[in-house]
C-alpha cells in the first residue's frame, strides 16, 4: 500500500512541476516584446462577463513598449456594455483596474472601455471622428483611443480600440460643486411634448446622469425646464443677452458640434450619440462627442450612405440657432477658418485615415479570420480594405457637399 502511495504522490508532484513549468513558460512568452506587436489584453473567466453590472474576473497586460508597463495577473471588475450592439457576438467591455495604470500609452487610470468595432470593419470611424474634433479646438474634449489585441482564456478575441471613459476625471469636473454635472446623451435637445429617456435600465433616469450620482443629486427638473427653454422661451429671452442660450451653452464648442456632425453626417448624434457636461457653477454646458460609428460613409447598422445634408430639424437647440443670422455667421466662419488652417480639407482627413490604416493593417487579417466579414448582420461583405477605400473615396464628396451647404446659409 506504502508503495502505491508514494508511486501516486510522485506522479501528482511531477504533474503539478509541469503544470506549473507550463505556466510560467506560457506567461514568459506572452509577456515578451515582439517588434511590431500591438499591446495585448488577456481577459481570464469562466462565464462570460455580465451586463451592467459589474462582475469579479482577471486581467493581464501586454505593453509592447520597451519601458515595461505589463500588468502580471490583476483582479479587475468588468461588464460587458452596449445597448443595440449588446446582441453582437463580438462584445464591448467596461473594465475597472485595481489600480490606475498607463495602457497603450495613455494617461494613467484605472477605468476603461474596449470597443469590439464589430459592426464598423474599418475600425477608424469612432476614433477619426474623435481626432477630428479635437483638432479643431484644442479645448474640445474626444475620447483618446488606441489599437490593442483582446485575449480571453488565452484564446484570441480580436482586434479591439482601448477607449478612455468620459468622467470626472477625464472631464476635470468639479466633484465638490452640486452645480457640475454629466449627463450621458440626454434627451435635454428633444421636443419636450415627446417623451424619451436615454437610460430605460433605471427607473426615473430619464438624461441618464452620470454624474452626480441619481439617488444623491437628482438634476431630472433641472434639465428639464432647460429643455423646455430651448424649445418654447420666446426669441426676446433665448437670443437676450442677459440670460439667453449663450448663458447656459459654450457656443464655440456647440458650432464645432455642429460641424462635426455635417463633416461625418452622423444623423443619430443629433439626439444621441454625445456626453453633455458642466465643469463647475460658473462654467457652460459643453459636447463631447461619442459613439460615431454611424459616420463617414455607414449608418449605425451597417447600410451604407450617400454623402450629403443630415437634417438637423429633430434637434431642438441646432434647429433654433439655424434661425439667428449671428449664429449662421458664426457657423460659417467658424466653417471657413477651418478649411483655411488645413484642418478641414478632404487630404488632412484622409491623411488621418491613411495613418491609423498604415498602424494596425497587419493586424486585421488575424479579427477577421475570429470575425468572418460576411457574417449575418452585416449588410454587405466589404472588407477592411474595402472599407477603408469606401471612406477616402466618400470624404471629398462629403466634404464639398457641407461647403456649398454652409455657404448658402
Amino acid at each position: 500500500m506504502k508503495k502505491y502511495l508514494s508511486r501516486f504522490l510522485k506522479t501528482a508532484l511531477i504533474s503539478i512541476l509541469v503544470i506549473v513549468f507550463a505556466c510560467v513558460f506560457y506567461f514568459y512568452q506572452i509577456f515578451q516584446l515582439y517588434p511590431g506587436t500591438l499591446p495585448k489584453i488577456y481577459l481570464y473567466s469562466i462565464r462570460y462577463e455580465p451586463f451592467r453590472k459589474k462582475g469579479i474576473r482577471y486581467l493581464s497586460y501586454v505593453s509592447n513598449i520597451s519601458k515595461i508597463y505589463h500588468i502580471y495577473l490583476d483582479k479587475i471588475r468588468i461588464k460587458s456594455r452596449g445597448g443595440w450592439s449588446e446582441d453582437f457576438p463580438k462584445r464591448n467591455f467596461t473594465i475597472e483596474l485595481s489600480k490606475k495604470h498607463s495602457l497603450a500609452g495613455l494617461k494613467s487610470d484605472d477605468d476603461w472601455i474596449l470597443g469590439a468595432s464589430y459592426i464598423d470593419k474599418s475600425f477608424i470611424r469612432n476614433k477619426l471622428s474623435y481626432d477630428l474634433f479635437r483638432s479643431f479646438n484644442i479645448k474640445n474634449i474626444t475620447p483618446t483611443c488606441r489599437y490593442v489585441e483582446v485575449y480571453r482564456n488565452f484564446q484570441y478575441w480580436g482586434l479591439y480600440i482601448l477607449t478612455e471613459r468620459m468622467d470626472c476625471k477625464r472631464l476635470e469636473i468639479n466633484k465638490s460643486d452640486t452645480n457640475a454635472y454629466i449627463f450621458k446623451e440626454p434627451p435635454v435637445f428633444i421636443d419636450p411634448d415627446i417623451f424619451s429617456t436615454s437610460n430605460p435600465y433605471i427607473k426615473g433616469d430619464i438624461h441618464h446622469q452620470k454624474h452626480p450620482r441619481l439617488f444623491e443629486l437628482n438634476k431630472t427638473d433641472y434639465l428639464e425646464k432647460l429643455r423646455c427653454f430651448i424649445k418654447t422661451s420666446p426669441d426676446s429671452v433665448f437670443y437676450s443677452e442677459s440670460k439667453g442660450i449663450h448663458t447656459y451653452f459654450n457656443l464655440d464648442n456647440i458650432v464645432d458640434w455642429h460641424i462635426l456632425l455635417l463633416i461625418t453626417h452622423n444623423a443619430d448624434g443629433t439626439r444621441k450619440n454625445f456626453y453633455l457636461y458642466k465643469r463647475e457653477i460658473n462654467a457652460l454646458f459643453e459636447i463631447v462627442p461619442w459613439d460615431y460609428d454611424h459616420s463617414f460613409g455607414r449608418d449605425g447598422d451597417n447600410e451604407p450612405h450617400s454623402p450629403g445634408i443630415i437634417d438637423v430639424q429633430a434637434n431642438t437647440l441646432l434647429n433654433r440657432l439655424l434661425q439667428s443670422h449671428i449664429y449662421k455667421t458664426k457657423l460659417k466662419h467658424r466653417f471657413a477658418a477651418l478649411v483655411k488652417s488645413g484642418v478641414l480639407t478632404s487630404e488632412n482627413i484622409i491623411s488621418m485615415v491613411e495613418k491609423d490604416y498604415r498602424y494596425f493593417k497587419i493586424h486585421v487579417a488575424k479579427n477577421e479570420n475570429r470575425w468572418p466579414v460576411d457574417a449575418e448582420l452585416f449588410y454587405d461583405n466589404n472588407n477592411f480594405e474595402q472599407e477603408i477605400q469606401l471612406i477616402k473615396n466618400w470624404i471629398p464628396i462629403q466634404i464639398n457637399q457641407v461647403s456649398n451647404y454652409v455657404e448658402s446659409l
